[in-house]
């Protein structure tokens, strides 16, 4: 699927250009809820992908008072000031306000995020802790902290919780959205913890969802939609080297994959779709792993994809 960062979050300075590393690499980049950006304003690839501005008004004063108190109820920190940005993600059509806690040495040590109706919508600690207590003892503890820790700052999850554990680094909990009994990817609640169950970072995404179409396409017709794409953007020689594997229903985001006219971020709603998985042998593997081909699951058209290197 598109990649979450984009090269221009360079352009965000060294401090923003860690954050976001820390949050992609916890799995707590945040592409949902909060406010939509302005969509006469689009992303285009080369452009700045987020625009951030300080704000210094009663808003901000708000907003750092709120994540005073949910510092508090996550796991205190010593944050001498904060600061307050509002910044909009053009590339994933959001705007959020950031609260960055400083230390009395004016580093970051705490950034939270909040949706423009006030909502928490992703937090992280920045560093390693101080001291480390006892070690969770197994996955259903690791899921019991996660829960407590997200409920604590008004974070209800749904669905059914995955602990995966990381040693020393600690534990990834996920509740990954499914609407209906259909994936939603991306979506859900994450929280990260330490190893003792302390809190390290979390997250919210959801994003809107189309009206399902009110009959889906069978999987054999989106199959054969993809057959029709393969057989078009495959050389003859190497046709035989790909082969579809599997499709499943999924929400997805269309995206510029297989069509660049197409705006150059994928689209802030998702829309139903077969995902229809191509798997590559023979020469054809050594430059391409396979194929993600997303198939409208109302009216058969290409909503997208992803390329597997």
């Amino acid at each position: 699927m598109p990649q979450l960062l984009h090269p221009s979050f360079l352009r965000l300075g060294r401090r923003s250009a860690a954050i976001l590393l820390l949050f992609a690499a916890i799995g707590l980049l945040v592409t949902g809820l909060a406010r939509p950006a302005d969509a006469s304003d689009p992303y285009v690839a080369g452009g700045d992908a987020t625009r951030v501005s300080r704000l210094t008004d009663a808003r901000a004063a708000s907003i750092a008072d709120r994540a005073a108190a949910d510092e508090h109820v996550l796991g205190s920190v010593a944050v001498a000031r904060r600061t307050v940005d509002r910044i909009v993600d053009r590339r994933v059509h959001r705007t959020f306000d950031e609260v960055t806690g400083l230390d009395p040495r004016g580093r970051p040590v705490e950034v939270l995020r909040y949706d423009v109706g006030g909502r928490l919508i992703a937090a992280s600690r920045l560093g390693w802790p101080g001291a480390v207590g006892r070690p969770l003892d197994g996955s259903a503890n690791a899921i019991r902290a996660a829960d407590h820790l997200a409920r604590s700052v008004g974070i209800v999850p749904h669905g059914r919780p995955v602990a995966e554990g990381r040693g020393v680094n600690g534990w990834n909990v996920r509740w990954d959205r499914v609407v209906a009994g259909i994936p939603v990817p991306g979506d859900g609640v994450r929280v990260q913890l330490w190893a003792d169950g302390t809190f390290h970072g979390l997250a919210v995404s959801e994003h809107g969802l189309a009206a399902a179409p009110g009959a889906t396409l069978a999987s054999g017709r989106a199959e054969a939609a993809a057959t029709t794409l393969l057989d078009r953007w495959i050389p003859a020689k190497h046709r035989s080297e790909a082969r579809i594997s599997s499709s499943s229903l999924a929400w997805v985001a269309p995206n510029d994959t297989f069509e660049p006219a197409r705006p150059d971020a994928p689209a802030e709603i998702r829309r139903l779709a077969w995902v229809v998985t191509v798997r590559s042998t023979g020469t054809l593997a050594a430059s391409l792993r396979g194929l993600e081909i997303w198939i409208d699951a109302g009216d058969g058209s290409l909503l997208g994809g992803d390329v597997l290197r």
